[in-house]
């Protein structure tokens, strides 16, 4: 084999310290690159964090809020005859029946009330919750009414007098509603899945129907609708509806 001159050797290092000066710089710019990437991804997860961190105490919060709530209604007992929404003495003397719609902005302000009346009332006052979702209001209204009964299904009478609670509190009224309403059960801490089967199922449908036929015998065609039951004496009395929120 030929010898190489001097010249083609210096040559060719001189090639080659190019040649790996020009893959060194490259490397660097990729490295580079790659930590500027590395770097903005990791502010992008950074926030990602954060707004999960957030999220999850948000709900930790909503959930022991709700938790707190459901105390409130202590003197609701976590079943009932006929799975009826009852809240106070199931032995009461007296029966506040009132048919009612989560979407009625009257209803609203009267539910408050009517909770005072009972944990006032030593026991001899009792309040029913009835459906009567106006047909102006619907869907939002009969489909809330339906939750309501779902979460009573799965959790019983007293959380499902809370719920109703933050049904009235949370809707925007007049038929607006709450939203996705699995994403409102998980709001408060239920199961937006279990939420999810019920709606889609056919269950409480009767049990609305028939609470809006019940007023509707009784001459109701507005709410709220407030009617008194005497069971001592077996008398009962229409005392009084919403002349101006009426169904069409």
């Amino acid at each position: 084999m030929p010898k190489l001159s001097q010249v083609a050797v210096f040559a060719a290092l001189g090639v080659l310290s190019l040649s790996h000066a020009h893959h060194f710089s490259e490397i660097k710019a990729l490295k580079q690159g790659q930590s500027q990437v590395k770097q903005t991804l990791t502010s992008n997860e950074v926030v990602s964090i954060v707004d999960q961190r957030l999220g999850l105490a948000e709900q930790r919060l909503a959930k022991n809020a709700f938790q707190a709530l459901i105390g409130e209604y202590e003197l609701a007992s976590p079943q009932t005859p006929e799975d009826r929404l009852v809240y106070g003495n199931l032995n009461a003397r007296l029966t506040m029946q009132e048919f009612s719609d989560i979407e009625c902005p009257f209803c609203r302000k009267m539910h408050s009330g009517l909770k005072s009346v009972v944990d006032n009332s030593r026991g001899v006052v009792n309040w029913e919750f009835k459906h009567f979702p106006l047909s102006g209001h619907n869907p939002a209204a009969a489909m809330q009414a339906k939750a309501v009964e779902c979460v009573r299904e799965s959790y019983g009478n007293q959380v499902a007098w809370a719920a109703l609670d933050q049904f009235f509190e949370k809707t925007r009224s007049n038929g607006q509603g709450v939203g996705d309403l699995p994403t409102f059960a998980r709001s408060m801490g239920l199961s937006g899945k279990a939420m999810e089967l019920c709606l889609d199922s056919e269950a409480h449908e009767d049990r609305i129907s028939g609470d809006y036929r019940e007023g509707s015998k009784l001459g109701i065609s507005g709410t709220p609708a407030l009617r008194i039951l005497d069971h001592k004496t077996g008398r009962d009395y229409l005392i009084w509806q919403a002349p101006d929120t009426v169904d069409a």
